[in-house]
C-alpha cells in the first residue's frame, strides 16, 4: 500500500512577542489545526507501517488508530491480523468518514477522497466508519457516498463495510440513518455488511471510542464475515 502524505496549509494566529528593541509576530496553530495535525500524523504513521504484502487493506477512522487506548496495536485491525493470520495495511484517520473530513475540513481526506488518491492493491478491503458522519457529517448523504466508494472498489474481490455502533455521543436517529444508508449501499453492491449498531460494543467514558474489549469484538465480527 503506497504511503501518502499531504501538506496542511495552516491559517496563522498572530502572537505578539516583545524582545530587546524588537517586536515579532509568530504563528501559533489553532486548536483545530493541532487536532488536524495530530490525526494526520497518526495516519501517516499507520501508512508508513503498512506491509506491501498485506492481504487486507483497511480504510477507517479513529477506531482503526486505537484512539483512547495504547494506539494501533490495541485497535481492531491489529487484532484482525492476529485472527486471520495475515498482515493488514491501515489507512486510518480520526474524525473522518464517508461525508466528512472531520478536523481537517477543507482537505481531501474523506474515505472517497483517499480511495481516489490511491486504490488498495489487495484482495480484501474493509471500510469501517460512520460514527463521524453521524456527528460531524451528513447522515442523509452517506448512502450515496458509500455507493460511489463501492463503485470505485468494484474490481476488488472482497469488500466488507463496517457500520457505526450506537455511540451515546451521537444522536441515535443520525446513527440509524447512517446504518441504514451503509446497509443499503453495501447490499446494493453485492458486498458484505457488518452492522455494529446492535452489537453491544463496549465504549470508553467518552461515549465514542471502543474499549479494548470493544476493539476485540469488532475484529471478531469482521473475521467471522471473512470466514476465518
Amino acid at each position: 500500500m503506497t504511503q501518502r502524505r499531504w501538506m496542511v496549509v495552516a491559517a496563522a494566529v498572530a502572537v505578539l512577542v516583545v524582545g530587546i528593541g524588537a517586536v515579532f509576530l509568530l504563528d501559533r496553530p489553532s486548536e483545530a489545526e493541532k487536532q488536524c495535525d495530530d490525526v494526520t500524523q497518526a495516519r501517516d504513521d499507520l501508512l508508513a507501517a503498512a506491509d506491501d504484502e498485506s492481504a487486507v487493506a483497511v480504510i477507517g477512522d479513529s477506531y482503526s488508530q486505537g484512539t483512547g487506548l495504547a494506539g494501533p496495536d490495541a485497535a481492531w485491525p491489529a487484532r484482525l491480523a492476529g485472527l486471520i493470520g495475515a498482515p493488514v495495511a491501515v489507512d486510518g484517520m480520526g474524525s473522518t468518514g464517508f461525508t466528512t473530513a472531520g478536523f481537517c475540513e477543507g482537505d481531501d481526506v474523506t474515505y472517497g477522497d483517499r480511495l481516489a488518491d490511491d486504490l488498495p492493491e489487495t484482495d480484501v478491503v474493509v471500510v469501517q466508519g460512520g460514527a463521524n458522519d453521524a456527528t460531524l457529517g451528513d447522515p442523509a448523504g452517506v448512502q450515496q457516498a458509500a455507493t460511489d466508494l463501492l463503485a470505485d472498489l468494484e474490481d476488488v474481490p472482497t469488500v466488507v463495510v463496517v457500520g457505526p455502533p450506537a455511540v451515546p455521543a451521537a444522536d441515535r436517529a443520525a446513527v440509524d440513518t447512517v446504518d441504514r444508508g451503509l446497509r443499503a449501499a453495501t447490499e446494493g453492491a453485492g458486498r458484505i455488511y457488518v452492522p455494529l449498531i446492535d452489537a453491544d460494543i463496549p465504549l470508553l467514558a467518552d461515549g465514542i471510542h471502543p474499549t479494548e474489549a470493544g476493539q476485540a469484538r469488532i475484529a471478531e465480527l469482521i473475521a467471522d464475515a471473512l470466514g476465518r
